[in-house]
């Protein structure tokens, strides 16, 4: 198995629309210097999460990049963010790791919008809507946030799936 903390090189969806959790878990990636290719990395991934979908059925969707994937564990830590992440907050792969993603909101940030993600969470259930968030150099920006929880064979929660994009 491939370890998330390896050094990784990502694109992104563009122009997805998210209607099943299978668009979110998954994008092209590069794992540096071992020739993993990107579909069979995520593919791994997957099987050792025992996720609960097949995978072949996003192969269309994965072509389609742009956005922020945000992988984190049933804490809500992040595990692993890919390379739009870094482009939209500023923030890079190691600095993001093992951090709440509510690390990125701030005073502008909605107090109703902080509650409902958590109560959504809590209840292991999908957040959508529009999130006011924070890049590493201060500035705000406001972005459309689809969370989806994901559940393993045993219908056991296995991790969440955050994709952003930012509204122009």
């Amino acid at each position: 198995m491939t370890n998330l903390s390896t050094n990784v090189h990502c694109d992104t969806f563009k122009g997805v629309r998210v209607v099943s959790p299978l668009l979110h878990a998954f994008e092209f990636m590069s794992i540096v210097g071992n020739g993993t290719s990107e579909y069979d990395f995520l593919k791994e991934y997957a099987k050792n999460k025992a996720w609960d979908f097949d995978l072949n059925m996003v192969l269309d969707f994965i072509k389609l990049r742009e956005n922020t994937v945000v992988i984190t564990c049933p804490n809500e830590k992040i595990q692993w963010v890919n390379k739009g992440f870094t482009r939209m907050t500023g923030y890079g792969f190691n600095e993001a790791v093992g951090k709440s993603p509510n690390f990125l909101q701030g005073k502008e940030t909605s107090l109703v919008t902080r509650q409902l993600i958590r109560e959504r969470l809590n209840l292991r259930a999908p957040f959508s809507g529009q999130v006011i968030n924070y890049r590493k150099d201060g500035g705000a920006y406001v972005c459309r946030v689809d969370i989806l929880p994901v559940f393993n064979q045993d219908k056991v929660l296995s991790n969440f799936i955050a994709l952003e994009h930012e509204l122009v």
